[in-house]
């Protein structure tokens, strides 16, 4: 994570206030804060004082140092002095953060970019289509056009069911050029195009029926700014009802989730209440977050149990202020504010405060009730492969029984789930295989499970009970 250094104190940064997301979990897709500021100072400490707190941990760090009977690395003592004391809060949001949690935080207050075209992909009918483009990209400047399906990169057949691999090969050096052979209706024509710098956006549109539908995966740092182009851009007369879609959405930056909530609560409302641990509440109001822009789109929100944190910051503030209702299931229930610090090398995210809806509620552990709750759909509570194994004939087990929900959930088998891989098992996978281009191998691998995966995803996307109910409203 870049710390902003300042030329006063190079040991200073600008405390990042983040609404986190709730624990990472598995979430099939078609695509893949600063608030109230301050400094915070970190480096080594040096204790005069021995009766300080920390005199102790000190203590215990200079005799391992010194005594232990092999040598020890200081910045792992120091790690787990911190991962000590975080762990010590028992509070799941209070961690250290490395790897993979600490680089999808970076992504969240930055932003992503990637060399590209600025298309967006989705499979459909086993086809890898053009989804929507992204303005002011190269792809935005050239013939291609949403619907247009995907044959070849760089002369490279592709296929739906190596789909995540798709984008690695459209993806490249800003610079370097890159050529798709697309089909539209009988048609086929190659365009060749120069990848540019893309902010990937979390923010997707497309229009069902009467309806403009918004999806946002995320809230990070470019969201609000997305969601203006988009609102400006909606055609009310042939597209009446808007739609945002927030199943899913784990949360991201608080800031965006206030800024975009601002464009549809009228001034000097409230969009959420802050109430730090000395029990002063601040409240945030749509007056200075908006910049001037306001919709008087009333959306229809969707939103499940796994729409949590910063989502629900969105959510709550418009529906408390009569400005959406909302349809689906109980969100998650994640009402705490989560600050990214420092100390050296060491970064980590700790709980500061509680955030409380325009009426005052604190939805921790409770989550928001749906205006119209809809159950649903059993697809998306299919569970994952428990293991990589190969599966074949004549095994049994968990992963097996999986298997086998998974082909009855796509139709391929019928009330057979015998935890057996038997001969009736074996023959629906290899028409699975057949049906979405995989070698009839009659065998389970890491390939097949990802079709499996996928094919659920569409299938749970073109039935998807609450878009259905959305829909269905005269609202």
């Amino acid at each position: 994570m870049t710390k902003q250094e300042s030329d006063q104190d190079k040991n200073t940064f600008k405390k990042r206030k983040l609404h986190l997301p709730r624990p990472a979990q598995f979430v099939i897709t078609g695509i893949c804060s600063a608030v109230l500021g301050g400094a915070v100072t970190y480096g080594y400490l040096y204790f005069e004082n021995q009766n300080t707190p920390l005199a102790s941990v000190e203590k215990v760090y200079n005799q391992l140092q010194q005594t232990y009977y092999k040598k020890t690395d200081p910045s792992k003592l120091q790690q787990g002095a911190i991962n000590g004391m975080l762990s010590s809060l028992n509070d799941p949001y209070s961690e250290q953060l490395s790897g993979t949690s600490q680089d999808q935080i970076n992504s969240v207050i930055q932003g992503t970019s990637f060399g590209g075209i600025g298309v967006q992909m989705q499979v459909k009918d086993n086809k890898i289509l053009v989804d929507s483009i992204i303005n002011d990209s190269p792809a935005s400047k050239s013939n291609i056009k949403p619907g247009d399906e995907i044959l070849s990169v760089d002369g490279k057949q592709v296929k739906a069911s190596e789909f995540q691999k798709v984008s690695s090969l459209v993806r490249g050096k800003k610079g370097t050029k890159v050529t798709l052979k697309l089909k539209r209706n009988n048609s086929t024509f190659d365009v060749t195009l120069t990848r540019a710098t893309i902010q990937q956006s979390t923010l997707s549109i497309k229009n069902i029926d009467n309806a403009t539908v918004i999806t946002i995966s995320q809230f990070d740092s470019n969201t609000s700014k997305d969601l203006k182009k988009a609102l400006k851009k909606i055609n009310t007369k042939k597209y009446p009802k808007l739609i945002i879609n927030l199943q899913d959405n784990p949360g991201g930056v608080m800031s965006g989730a206030l800024e975009s909530a601002s464009y549809f609560v009228p001034n000097g409302k409230k969009i959420m209440i802050y109430q730090s641990r000395n029990k002063k509440k601040i409240i945030r109001s749509s007056n200075k977050l908006s910049g001037n822009f306001k919709t008087n789109l009333k959306p229809i929100i969707l939103i499940n149990d796994n729409t949590a944190s910063a989502s629900e910051i969105f959510t709550a503030a418009l529906v408390q202020n009569n400005r959406a209702v909302t349809v689906g299931q109980t969100s998650f229930g994640k009402g705490t504010v989560q600050e990214v610090g420092a100390s050296d090398n060491v970064e980590y995210k700790y709980t500061i405060a509680k955030w409380l809806t325009p009426n005052g509620d604190w939805i921790n552990h409770k989550g928001i009730k749906p205006t119209y709750p809809v159950k649903d759909s059993s697809l998306a509570n299919l569970p994952q492969f428990q293991t990589s194994q190969l599966l074949k004939e004549n095994m049994m087990g968990l992963d097996v029984a999986i298997l086998q929900q998974y082909l009855t959930a796509l139709g391929y088998m019928s009330n057979h789930l015998t935890g057996v891989f038997d001969a009736q098992t074996k023959a629906a996978v290899i028409n699975f295989q057949k049906a979405n281009d995989l070698k009839s191998t009659g065998t389970v691998d890491l390939s097949m499970r990802q079709s499996l995966y996928l094919a659920v995803a569409q299938k749970l996307q073109s039935n998807d009970p609450a878009m259905q109910k959305a829909l269905s409203l005269n609202y």
